[in-house]
């Protein structure tokens, strides 16, 4: 569905959303495995969905990196395989990421989905 409040960076042209999941605004500390790395390295969510979150991080990304992702929402951290699909490095030198949730377990991603409808609950709530 097309919304003219919303825009494709082209003067007067809608914006057609291709998200199929709600996103929240949210921090949360995040540890992800790259595949290619022995060691794991440290992010932080700016937003969060059952698709998928951005991240931010010091750190190098590429796009179609695979990942093993950790991300703690108390009281419990969330486990699950993703995959980087796009990069952009800030002027400050940190590392925005968009990453694709692949794999989630029934446990973890049944416990994201309730976190995601109360903070949906909440905001609907807060005027």
């Amino acid at each position: 569905m097309e919304h003219p409040a919303e825009s494709n960076g082209r003067k007067g042209q809608p914006m057609i959303e291709r998200r199929r999941h709600p996103r929240i605004e949210v921090s949360h500390p995040v540890l992800y495995f790259p595949d290619i790395s022995p060691r794991p390295r440290v992010a932080t969510t700016v937003d969060l969905s059952m698709g998928g979150t951005k991240l931010v991080t010091p750190y190098g990304l590429i796009s179609g990196e695979d990942l093993g992702i950790s991300i703690a929402i108390y009281p419990q951290v969330i486990r699950c395989r993703g995959t980087v699909v796009h990069v952009f490095r800030s002027p400050n030198e940190r590392l925005t990421a968009g990453v694709r949730f692949e794999e989630m377990s029934t446990q973890d991603r049944t416990y994201l989905g309730d976190y995601i409808s109360s903070i949906m609950e909440q905001e609907a709530l807060t005027p």
